[in-house]
């Protein structure tokens, strides 16, 4: 570290202060405490709150120190996190997030929507000999790519022009993202500091996210590849290094070549929704307690022994599905069960297949984002914690959610629209 650097890191980190004469000890006395009671109270009351902008410099300060530590350049840091500005529209976007505001049925529609399926058919053929070299190096298929490619940036139309350190900074800075937004920052300057990005390149979705595959920058550190081999990792416009790093990253995540994502099947009527989610077993048990695939078909020979988890994202009137491992692996793409399901139903949709074919109860009334907080808030003062109360229904919602049904004579699917929630909030 440079002599430059030291005082720097020095008054950043509290070690200005200079040296002080020993001062005489003075006895407190009735009057003197009520003088210092007076003074502190006037101190109190004028003591000038910081702004929003002056609170961000001070973060950005720390930040910088703290990476400076962990080597980095100061003259890169001086040029990425010290020019950030606080985005408000990321904060916004972060806070309306479709895959978890809007109903799954209106989510999905949208994902296999008649337009991504004819662009996405059009972009299968165009691009076959990518697709093809694609999936021989790395057994994930071309359809699934595609939904992804559609579905992340409408095939590279849509990549978005935020700037990514104004938004994770903005993140970092405060909210319920300040972890994420600092790993990422992190990674950005991995990312600049190796060559592999260019600070000009540094545009992409409010998250964070680059390229036509949208990689957020752990991810694009981690599992990008230079697939067309010209020596650049470019995600922006070379359709085999971004169609080639989304497949690189499902394969070393865990993806299985030849099994599903999902399958819709019907069950009894007196099936026991507390299975919901939390049970793992082969498509053997779950036939054993009357499950069955919803087209009507038996499964084929190699399917028994294959592990999957039962999902019914409308309760008990809508679909229920059969998910497996390729499903979580998609989770990594993004943790929100409706993305998954959007991909995979446009993946299914590319090649002439209906992936969900039981209606959804449309006419229900979901819930907004206050609403799934009041109901958390609720269940939880009931004695039903579901882990938080953020307005995101995730598993340990769930589980309230089905013990509080259990309790009262519902059936115990974990699906709350606004009928319900009016009964649990009482």
């Amino acid at each position: 570290m440079s002599a430059k650097i030291i005082p720097l890191l020095a008054c950043l980190l509290g070690s200005c202060a200079t040296a002080q004469t020993a001062q005489p000890q003075v006895t407190a006395t009735p009057q003197t405490e009520a003088k210092t009671e007076v003074m502190d109270s006037v101190v109190t009351a004028t003591a000038p709150v910081q702004s929003r902008e002056q609170r961000f410099a001070d973060w950005k300060s720390d930040f910088t120190a703290r990476a400076v530590l962990k080597g980095y350049s100061p003259e890169l840091l001086a040029r990425t996190v010290g020019r950030a500005k606080i985005n408000e529209r990321a904060i916004e976007r972060n806070d309306n997030q479709p895959e978890f505001t809007r109903p799954v049925w209106a989510y999905i529609e949208s994902a296999a929507s008649a337009d991504r399926i004819t662009r996405g058919r059009s972009e299968l053929s165009d691009h076959a000999d990518v697709f093809a070299e694609v999936e021989g190096r790395y057994s994930v298929p071309r359809h699934i790519l595609t939904a992804i490619w559609g579905l992340e940036t409408s095939y590279g139309r849509i990549m978005g022009d935020f700037d990514i350190v104004d938004s994770l900074s903005t993140f970092a800075f405060e909210g319920r993202r300040q972890r994420f937004g600092e790993q990422q920052l992190f990674a950005v300057l991995d990312l600049i500091s190796s060559g592999e990005v260019r600070e000009d390149q540094l545009r992409g979705a409010w998250a964070g996210a680059m390229g036509m595959t949208q990689f957020i920058p752990t991810t694009f550190r981690d599992y990008a590849v230079d697939f067309d081999g010209d020596g650049n990792k470019d995600l922006w416009t070379s359709e085999r290094d971004a169609l080639g790093s989304a497949a690189n990253y499902l394969s070393r995540s865990g993806w299985r070549a030849g099994e599903p994502v999902m399958a819709e099947v019907l069950v009894p009527d007196d099936f026991d929704y507390g299975q919901l989610e939390t049970v793992s077993k082969t498509i053997n048990d779950w036939t054993a307690l009357g499950v069955r695939p919803a087209n009507g078909m038996r499964w084929g020979g190699n399917a028994g022994l294959l592990s999957a988890k039962l999902l019914a994202p409308a309760g008990s009137k809508g679909p229920k599905l059969l998910v497996f491992k390729n499903f979580d692996v998609l989770k990594r793409y993004n943790n929100s069960t409706s993305y998954v399901m959007g991909i995979a139903s446009l993946g299914d949709a590319l090649r002439g297949r209906s992936a969900i074919r039981t209606p959804w109860p449309k006419d229900d009334k979901p819930l907004s984002l206050e609403d799934k907080k009041r109901l958390q808030a609720r269940l939880t003062e009931l004695g039903y914690s579901t882990g938080g109360v953020d307005g995101q229904i995730g598993p340990n919602s769930r589980k309230a959610i089905r013990a509080w049904q259990r309790d009262n004579g519902v059936v115990a699917d974990g699906y709350v629209e606004q009928t319900l929630l009016a009964r649990i909030l009482g």
